[in-house]
Formats: C-alpha cells, structure tokens, sequence
C-alpha cells in the first residue's frame, strides 16, 4: 500500500522507495516457445504436421455443397469429403502452412472432380471404400499417395493405386 505524501510521518516510518530490476537472461532457461518445432517424425502412419488441420473439411464440406457433388453407386459422399480433406491437409503441411480451398481443389482434381463435375475414376473409388469410418484406412490412403505427386500439378501425374 502506498503512503501518501500528505500525511506527516516520522522519519522511522517512512517507505523506501524501490526500483524493478530487470530479469537476467543469462543463465536462464530457455523457454519453450524460443526452441523452435517440434520434430514429430515422418513416415508411414505419423501423419503430417499441419496447423489447422481441421479446416481442411469445413473447405471439403463447402466445396462439395457449392458443386452440388452426391453420392454415387461407386463412393459415398463423406468418404470423399473425409479423403480430400485428409489430402489437402497433407499437401498444405507439405508446404508448412494451413490448408486452403486450393488444397481441396487440387485434392478433388486428382480425384479426377474438376470443377465440381466428373466422375471418380473406379480404381480411385475403389481406395476410398470407407476412408470415412476407419482412421487406419484413412491413413493408408493418405500415405498411399506419392509426396511428389502433392507437392506438384495435377497435370503431372493421376492417382493410380495403392
């Protein structure tokens, strides 16, 4: 509490005033923010570090109302909707960012969906038979398909298989 300056006090009783000191760096550990990333590894089942990952299937879900995209004989809408999600996140953390509704696009154009019109290829559809139910299918779909392939065009090579 401080003491105010017009109230008479005798000497003895008199608060000293302080001065703050700043922190010393040296010596101190560092803090974990200051360290950088972590390293989360890579191969086949460890996924890819993406921030936002998840954002990837609010673009796929909108992607696939605004094409008016439906359920086929040959594959299931949310199969679809949770593969090209697992994908673009997958091509975004390739480049260290966040997926973008270019990511979803380019997922859906391998696909072999252009524009919201197309037909999944049967040997694609066939891979992603029940992509949307098992994390396990999931995971080998996504590690199925060549890192060169998601970090060029569309033009450079289709999805062929497994």
């Amino acid at each position: 509490m401080t003491q105010p300056n017009f109230v008479p006090v005798p000497d003895s009783a008199i608060v000293r005033a302080t001065m703050t000191t700043a922190t010393p760096e040296i010596g101190r550990a560092k803090k974990a923010g200051l360290l950088g990333g972590p390293n989360h590894g890579s191969g086949v089942g460890r996924g890819t570090a993406t921030p936002d990952a998840g954002y990837a299937l609010t673009l796929t879900h909108e992607y696939i109302h605004q094409h008016h995209i439906v359920d086929t004989a040959e594959v299931n809408h949310h199969d679809l909707e949770v593969a090209m999600a697992a994908l673009a996140s997958k091509r975004a953390g390739l480049y260290g960012r966040g997926p973008s509704m270019s990511d979803v696009r380019f997922a859906f154009e391998l696909a072999g969906i252009t524009n919201g019109t197309g037909v999944v290829s049967p040997s694609f559809a066939t891979q992603l038979r029940g992509v949307g139910h098992s994390y396990f299918l999931l995971r080998d779909f996504v590690d199925g398909v060549d890192v060169d392939l998601l970090r060029g065009t569309v033009a450079e090579a289709p999805i062929t298989s497994h």
